[in-house]
């Protein structure tokens, strides 16, 4: 007899998220996407570059950042309760970028213990999941929310490289979610 999975979206979802805690795992990819209407995106694409923060509860971000459309404001407000929900903070930090650019272009791992990056428009980010910075890329889906472990992680752990792809001159815009916990990341 096949076992039922009686656990909701959310529940599944936020155990795959835990999987990150694993000594292995260097990336979660939660490929629930984030769909916002494209109504929702296309006047912050047209208003790119920029670069907006808020640092604090998840429930008060959105007192923080410009007005946003009603999608995009439940969005941040979830994926940053349930990224403080995994990693026990009461605050994170959050930016919200319109890029046209090529922002942070090298392959890196960041010095962070976990970051949470969601493309919501234009190519996602791309990654690896070696030390070598040289090794073929994989792209993350666009609305797909990923968890990069950082070097900062804790002892035994190893760090994601990744970058932002490459879009300057291409015409591309992209509108992308970061999250991070309070301790690592100064708001320089």
């Amino acid at each position: 007899m096949a076992a039922l999975n009686l656990l909701t979206p959310r529940a599944q979802a936020h155990q795959r998220w835990d999987a990150i805690r694993h000594p292995q795992t260097r990336i979660v990819i939660d490929e629930d996407a984030v769909l916002l209407p494209r109504g929702d995106i296309e006047p912050l694409l047209g208003i790119a570059p920029f670069g907006h923060r808020a640092a604090g509860r998840p429930a008060d971000l959105l007192a923080a950042l410009p007005p946003l459309p009603q999608s995009l404001g439940a969005a941040i407000t979830d994926l940053a309760t349930r990224f403080a929900a995994l990693m026990g903070c009461d605050t994170v930090r959050v930016r919200l970028e319109g890029v046209t650019g090529n922002a942070c272009r090298k392959v890196h791992a960041d010095y962070t213990d976990l970051r949470l990056i969601c493309t919501l428009a234009g190519p996602g980010t791309d990654y690896t999941l070696g030390d070598d910075p040289d090794a073929p890329l994989l792209r993350i889906a666009t609305g797909a929310v990923a968890l990069f472990k950082g070097h900062q992680f804790g002892a035994g752990h190893r760090a994601c490289m990744h970058r932002s792809p490459p879009i300057e001159d291409s015409g591309e815009r992209r509108l992308v979610l970061v999250i991070d916990t309070p301790a690592r990341h100064p708001m320089s």
